[in-house]
């Protein structure tokens, strides 16, 4: 597979773009149609992998070996393997990580210092061993 360049697109040229392949997929009323706009868009062999990917999970639901898909559709196993995974992968839930943040600093462990006078008074304090000053 050819090497593509991942310079990052501006976000409103990119939604542009991909309302533009929208448009011109929804135009489409046969099948005969969305080949003809897909060529528009896409390069020969760009429509080949996608078919190729296309293909990948029916062959899969046939219980097909991965060997013997790629073998018949000339695809790798690790190309195999991405489709299949990605197929089964649900939308991951968005964390939020603000409850990290909201912590008191109570909370937290107090560290004596690692040497020195003192190392362990506060830790002692802490524990209601010693007075607080």
């Amino acid at each position: 597979m050819v090497n593509v360049v991942k310079k990052k697109v501006a976000k409103g040229l990119r939604r542009e773009a991909w309302e533009r392949f929208w448009n011109a997929l929804s135009r489409s009323h046969s099948e005969k149609a969305l080949v003809e706009n897909l060529r528009s868009f896409l390069t020969a062999a760009e429509i080949t992998m996608l078919e190729k990917r296309l293909l990948i999970p029916i062959l899969l639901g046939r219980k097909m070996s991965y060997r013997r898909i790629g073998q018949l559709i000339d695809v790798s196993p690790m190309t195999i393997i991405f489709v299949k995974r990605n197929l089964q992968k649900r939308p991951a839930a968005r964390r939020t990580y603000a409850s990290l943040y909201e912590r008191k600093e109570d909370s937290l462990p107090l560290l004596p210092p690692r040497s020195g006078y003192g190392r362990w008074i506060r830790e002692r304090q802490r524990r209601g061993h010693l007075p607080q000053y």
